[in-house]
């Protein structure tokens, strides 16, 4: 292992510590129900929730023990389900139709074209890296470009849209043999602060000059705009961050079960196996998304800390769980060898199932990071074909199969709110059905003594999304593997990369201002 500094993207850090896990109920006689729009629960509705509905187990000030008291019996003792809502109205506010939100969802859910989330700010076009090279697309061409951009050292620059998952500065290859790709928005909120904050340009958060400024005046570091603690209220400081893969008819793959897009992909050259730059048109259909928001301060709700809400979302198809998973709501049976070890065990895939980032029949073990045929290092680590399969031959032989699979069990009243919610997008046939909630995080501080490692620092202590963060879904800490499998835990570490370094408020997104050492904070293989 070769120890390098890497930008987390939606994961960091989690100092591990001993905790009991105690065991659950085993029979759940209460169901929770849906709250299909914030504040008014009974239609699909594109309004942004500000904070979660009402929770009772938060005004415990303690002994709390988040979701390892047992299975909730009634909606008083149902901690999880609020932010699960929140997390789903969430997601189906943002991508609604940019161009029908003041339409149904009959047509604001399945109607094509630009969604609310990609009116956002691209991370690339705030923290402008003068150093970063892109390909030189026609700029006639309207369609969203995806601009894989490199430095002068020739490896990818982390400024811009991305092949290289922030947490490791590894690829995750689909089973077509293409790249996944990643992109960073925020919203206008987060964006003005981040480039004026308190209203002041000299103080930008963008530039290590401007950071300095900032830190003359707060020691601290920045604390990002925040949402009113009224579930119906403003909303504060939005991050996304969102995976997509190439959608090839011909190899298989069925477009309706997917949010697409018609997207220009351009590849520096030097990024290129025959070093030539190119741009072409493809279909780029969504498997997964991130979303966080900047929680408030709320009084009401004293064990909810202000570490911001973090919800992430799948496809289904994109890979199977493995045959031992781990139970968030039950890690007593989470002592077997996988945690902290690169795999998880091998998957349990359903029938019938085309997965897009694992093949039933192949042998090769899960979640194994890939490795560069390449051995220099002055070089990027993983090129790019001029033509699909643009992965193909740029890895290892015994690494170049797609065979992820999801270490965590989706928690039980999770679960039961993703049949819920996909319903009533099924009802009015949008493709946002073939998506579910993995799991909403948020900031706490659990009492609950004894034998198992795990953070406890958030409820769930564990979270992931497959596609970002494939490698290191069952990592609790500093290891010869890399980060932790907490998105709370991980992003607690955050720091400026100016001045003395104070915390970031739980984002990564300034260290952009320093592009050469923003992947500084995890180690890499070789």
């Amino acid at each position: 292992m070769k120890k390098l500094l890497s930008l987390c993207a939606m994961l960091l850090i989690a100092a591990p510590v001993v905790v009991l896990r105690q065991p659950l109920a085993k029979v759940q006689t209460y169901v929770p129900q849906a709250e299909l729009c914030a504040g008014n629960g009974t239609t699909l509705c594109p309004k942004l929730p500000a904070n979660i509905g009402p929770d009772p187990e938060l005004a415990k000030a303690l002994g709390y023990k988040g979701l390892f008291a047992g299975l909730p019996q009634s909606k008083a003792t149902d901690v999880e389900t609020p932010f699960d809502n929140m997390a789903w109205q969430m997601f189906v506010a943002l991508n609604w139709a940019a161009s029908e939100v003041d339409q149904p969802a009959s047509k604001g859910l399945t109607m094509p074209g630009t969604r609310v989330f990609q009116k956002y700010r691209k991370v690339s076009s705030l923290f402008h890296d003068p150093n970063a090279k892109t390909a030189a697309c026609p700029s006639t061409i309207v369609l969203p470009k995806y601009f894989i951009g490199s430095t002068n050292s020739g490896k990818p620059s982390p400024n811009h849209e991305e092949y290289l998952q922030a947490s490791t500065n590894l690829p995750l290859i689909d089973v077509n043999g293409n790249w996944t790709i990643f992109e960073r928005r925020v919203n206008d909120i987060e964006a003005q602060f981040l480039l004026q904050p308190n209203g002041d340009p000299s103080q930008t958060l963008t530039t290590m000059d401007g950071q300095n400024n900032f830190i003359a005046k707060h020691a601290n570091g920045p604390k990002f705009p925040a949402s009113s603690a009224s579930q119906t209220g403003n909303v504060g400081s939005i991050e996304i961050k969102t995976a997509w893969r190439i959608i090839d008819p011909r190899a298989g793959d069925d477009p309706s079960r997917y949010f697409t897009q018609a997207a220009i992909i351009g590849v520096r050259s030097n990024l290129v196996k025959t070093g030539q730059q190119f741009c072409t048109s493809v279909t780029l259909g969504l498997v997964g998304m991130h979303i966080i928001q900047r929680n408030p301060v709320d009084p009401n709700n004293p064990q909810l800390l202000p570490k911001w809400i973090w919800a992430t979302f799948e496809h289904v198809d994109n890979a199977p769980l493995a045959q031992s998973p781990c139970d968030v709501g039950n890690p007593s049976g989470c002592t077997g060898p996988w945690l902290n070890q690169p795999s998880c065990g091998p998957a349990k895939p359903e029938s019938g199932i085309r997965y897009s980032y694992y093949k039933p029949l192949s042998t090769q073990a899960t979640n194994i990071r890939p490795k560069s045929p390449r051995a220099s290092t002055d070089q990027p680590q993983f090129y790019w074909n001029r033509t699909q399969p643009y992965a193909t031959g740029n890895t290892t032989a015994d690494t170049g199969m797609p065979q992820a699979t999801r270490c965590f069990s989706i928690y039980q009243t999770t679960a039961q709110l993703n049949t819920q919610w996909r319903k009533a997008l099924a009802d009015v046939r949008s493709p946002f059905q073939y998506y579910m909630l993995v799991g909403t995080q948020w900031g706490a501080n659990v009492e609950h003594a004894g034998v198992q490692i795990m953070p406890t620092d958030a409820v769930p202590d564990m979270l992931s999304n497959m596609t970002l963060e494939t490698y290191i879904q069952n990592n609790t800490g500093f290891g010869a593997n890399g980060g932790p499998g907490s998105c709370v835990s991980c992003h607690a570490v955050a720091k400026l990369p100016a001045g003395s370094k104070p915390q970031s408020d739980f984002s990564f997104l300034p260290n952009l201002a320093k592009p050469e050492t923003a992947r500084s904070l995890f180690q890499t293989p070789k």
